[in-house]
C-alpha cells in the first residue's frame, strides 16, 4: 500500500488538469479583487449581505461536479489508457489497494479544489460587502467535513463509471455526461427532494444537524457502496494479460 501511495503521489504532482484548474480560481480571486466581484446592482439589492453569505454560498456549491468528474476520469481513466494498472497489478499489488490508493488521491485534488472555491466566493462576497468574519462558527468546520464526505462518495462514484469504462476518453464523456444530468437537470426536477438534497449531487446547504447528519449518512453509504463496486468489478476484469 505504501509504495501505491508513493505512485499516486507522483501522479498528483504532475496531474496537470489539476493546476490548470486550481488556476482558474487563481484567476476568478484575480478579477474579483481589480473587478469589484459582486455586481454593484446586487449590492445594492442586498443591502445586510456579507463575506459569510459567500461561504455559504461556496460550501454548498455542486455547480462544478462536471469538473471534478472530468478531473477524476483523466486521473484514473489515464492508468487503463497508458495500461499502468497492468503494471501494478503484475508486480503483485492488491486490486482493492489500488482502488483505494486512487480513491485517496482524487479526493485530495478535489477537496482542495472545493475549498479553494469557496476561498474565492468569501472574496468574491468580501470586495463587495466588506471583509467582516461575523457570522462564522465552528459549526462551519462540521459542515466542511461533511461537503468532504460527500466530494469523496462523488469521487467514489466517478471512479466505479471509470473503471466500467476502461479508458480515458470514454471516462471523461461518461463522468461530464452524468454531472450534467445529476448536477443540473436532476436538480431541478427534483428540487426540494428530500432524498436527492442530501445525496453527493446537492452538498449540504447548511451547519445545522437537520442538514449535516442525513448528508453524511447517505455520504458513507454511497462511500461504502460504489467503492465495493469498484472493487468487486475490477477483481473481475482482466487487465493483466
Amino acid at each position: 500500500m505504501l509504495n501505491l501511495f508513493k505512485i499516486e503521489r507522483y501522479k498528483m504532482k504532475r496531474f496537470t488538469p489539476f493546476y490548470v484548474s486550481m488556476g482558474f480560481l487563481l484567476f476568478l480571486v484575480v478579477y474579483n479583487l481589480i473587478v469589484g466581484g459582486i455586481k454593484q446592482s446586487y449590492v445594492d439589492a442586498h443591502p445586510n449581505g456579507c463575506m459569510y453569505d459567500g461561504f455559504m454560498d461556496g460550501v454548498s456549491d455542486a455547480s462544478f461536479s462536471f469538473l471534478i468528474g472530468m478531473l477524476i476520469a483523466w486521473y484514473v481513466g489515464i492508468d487503463f489508457t497508458n495500461r499502468t494498472l497492468h503494471r501494478v497489478i503484475v508486480t503483485g499489488n492488491k486490486r482493492w489497494m489500488t482502488v483505494i490508493s486512487q480513491l485517496i488521491a482524487t479526493s485530495v485534488l478535489t477537496i482542495i479544489f472545493h475549498l479553494g472555491l469557496v476561498v474565492e466566493t468569501v472574496i468574491q462576497y468580501g470586495s463587495g460587502f466588506g471583509y467582516s468574519f461575523d457570522g462564522f462558527n465552528k459549526k462551519d468546520i462540521a459542515w466542511i467535513g461533511v461537503v468532504c464526505l460527500q466530494l469523496i462518495a462523488m469521487n467514489a462514484f466517478y471512479m466505479l463509471i471509470t473503471y466500467i469504462c476502461g479508458n480515458v476518453y470514454t471516462a471523461l464523456f461518461a463522468c461530464v455526461s452524468v454531472a450534467a444530468v445529476g448536477g443540473n437537470v436532476l436538480r431541478n426536477v427534483f428540487r426540494a427532494n428530500l432524498i436527492y438534497e442530501h445525496s453527493f449531487f446537492c452538498f449540504a446547504k447548511s451547519s445545522e444537524n437537520s442538514d449535516l447528519i442525513p448528508c453524511a449518512i447517505c455520504a458513507i453509504i454511497a462511500i461504502v457502496v460504489f467503492v465495493t463496486a469498484t472493487i468487486i468489478f475490477f477483481n473481475k476484469r482482466d487487465v493483466a494479460n
